[in-house]
C-alpha cells in the first residue's frame, strides 16, 4: 500500500460512516468528524435496497436494519375533511420491493455508527478552511487547529461545506425543484397503528405515520411554493414558512403546525439535486448528497450513499492508495448509477404535488409507475470485487 493512509471523513450521516467501514476494512486510518453535537435523531423513513441491499449484507448489518425496520402496513389518502380516498397496503405505498427495508434515518446512522466502533469520530468540529498541497491536506479549524491529511472525503450533506471551499461555483449545480420537505416527530394522537395516512391537494402534501412506537408519529410535509424563502438554514423562519404555506390546508394542518413548535427533531429543506462532473479534486473527493444529491424525496439518497462510499474505499484500496487512479475510477464507475437516480428523483417530484385530490386511479398509476422505475434505478450498477 502507498503511504496514503490519514484520511478524514467530514460528515455523520450515511455516507461518512459507510466510506469509514470499507476504508478500515481496506487497511487505511480514517478520522470521521462532525459539525453537530451528536448524531441527529429521527428523521424520515428511507429505504435500503437495490444494490444496497448487497453491500449492508457484506458489512454485518442487514439483520440489524431489519430488526429495526419501520412496520408500516397500511397506507390511506384522505381528503380536506379526512374522508379516505383510496387504501392500500404498506409495501405498495412505501414502494418496497423483495428485500427493501425501510428504516427510520436516525435508526441507520445509529446502526452505522456502531459499525465502526474504534474509529476516532468527534462531534461540534467546524471547520475554517482546507487548503491542498502536492503533498497533504491542511485542514483548519474554528477552534484554532491545523491538523493535516493525506485525502478528505467531503460526505457532509446537501449543503456542504466542503463543496464550497473546494469546488469553484462553476463546477457544481444545484438545481433547485421549487418544492420543499419537512419531518419532524409529533405525538400519536390520532392513535395510528403502523398506518400512513396522507391528504395531498393543490400541490402541497401532508402526511402522519406511526409504526414501532405507537406513542410517537412522524409528520411530514411537501409542497411546491410562489414565495421565496430567504436564509433557508434558519429554523424559525423555517417554520415561519411552513405555517404560512399550510395554515389553510384543512385536515389535520393546524393541529401539525401547533404541534410542530415542540418537536426537539425538527428537519427542513429544499428539495435540490446537486450536478457535478466531478467529485474529486486534488486530494478530495465528495461523496453521497454532497456530490451527487438526488433530492431529499427521491427514496435513493441513502443508497446512492452506500454504493459511493463502497466504490470509493475500494478503488483506493484497488489502486494500492493512487488517488488519482482511484478518483478517475470513482467518477467513472458510479456516474451512471447517479444520473439514474437523479432522473428516478426528478420523477417523484413531478409525480407527486398534484392540483386535485389523489383518487384511486391516480393513487395506483403514480405507485405503479415509481415502483418500476425505483426497481431499475437501485439496481443500475454491478458492484466491483475488491479483494
Amino acid at each position: 500500500m502507498s503511504t496514503i493512509k490519514k484520511i478524514l471523513v467530514i460528515g455523520a450521516g450515511i455516507a461518512g460512516p459507510a466510506v469509514c467501514y470499507w476504508l478500515r476494512k481496506f487497511g487505511f486510518s480514517p478520522i470521521l468528524i462532525e459539525k453537530s453535537a451528536s448524531i441527529r435523531k429521527g428523521g424520515h423513513a428511507l429505504d435500503v435496497r437495490g444494490a444496497a441491499i448487497d453491500l449492508v449484507k457484506r458489512m454485518g448489518i442487514y439483520e440489524k436494519i431489519c430488526n429495526l425496520r419501520s412496520q408500516v402496513e397500511f397506507g390511506r389518502y384522505v381528503d380536506a375533511e379526512g374522508k379516505v380516498l383510496h387504501e392500500e397496503k404498506g409495501e405498495k405505498f412505501c414502494y418496497r420491493q423483495g428485500e427493501d427495508v425501510e428504516i427510520i434515518r436516525g435508526d441507520l446512522v445509529k446502526i452505522l455508527i456502531d459499525a465502526i466502533e474504534g474509529v476516532p469520530c468527534h462531534f461540534n468540529q467546524l471547520i475554517n478552511s482546507i487548503k491542498q498541497s502536492d503533498d497533504d491536506v491542511e485542514v483548519q479549524f474554528k477552534d484554532g487547529r491545523t491538523e493535516y491529511y493525506d485525502l478528505v472525503i467531503g460526505a457532509d450533506g446537501l449543503h456542504s461545506t466542503t463543496r464550497r471551499m473546494v469546488f469553484d461555483k462553476d463546477e457544481y449545480k444545484l438545481i433547485d425543484f421549487g418544492s420543499f420537505f419537512s419531518v419532524f416527530s409529533i405525538p400519536n394522537y390520532l392513535n395510528l397503528n403502523h398506518t400512513e395516512v396522507q391528504c395531498e391537494a393543490n400541490q402541497k402534501l401532508i402526511s402522519i405515520t406511526s409504526d414501532k412506537n405507537p406513542k410517537i408519529a412522524e409528520a411530514a410535509f411537501m409542497f411546491r411554493a410562489q414565495n421565496v424563502l430567504n436564509n433557508i438554514r434558519d429554523e424559525n423562519k423555517q417554520q415561519r414558512f411552513l405555517h404560512d404555506n399550510f395554515q389553510d390546508f384543512g385536515w389535520e394542518a393546524s393541529k401539525i403546525l401547533e404541534l410542530m413548535l415542540s418537536s426537539d427533531d425538527f428537519y427542513f429543506d429544499s428539495v435540490t439535486q446537486v450536478k457535478m462532473e466531478s467529485w474529486t479534486k486534488g486530494r478530495v473527493a465528495l461523496l453521497g448528497d454532497a456530490g451527487y444529491s438526488a433530492s431529499p424525496i427521491s427514496g435513493q439518497g441513502n443508497n446512492l450513499a452506500l454504493v459511493g462510499a463502497y466504490i470509493l474505499a475500494g478503488e483506493l484500496k484497488q489502486a494500492g492508495g493512487n488517488y488519482h487512479r482511484a478518483f478517475y475510477r470513482y467518477n467513472e464507475l458510479l456516474h451512471p448509477f447517479v444520473e439514474a437516480n437523479q432522473k428516478l428523483g426528478v420523477l417523484v417530484n413531478e409525480s407527486f404535488l398534484v392540483r386535485d385530490e389523489v383518487n384511486r386511479e391516480v393513487a395506483e398509476a403514480r405507485s405503479n409507475e415509481i415502483m418500476e422505475e425505483v426497481k431499475i434505478a437501485s439496481n443500475m450498477i454491478s458492484l466491483p470485487e475488491y479483494k
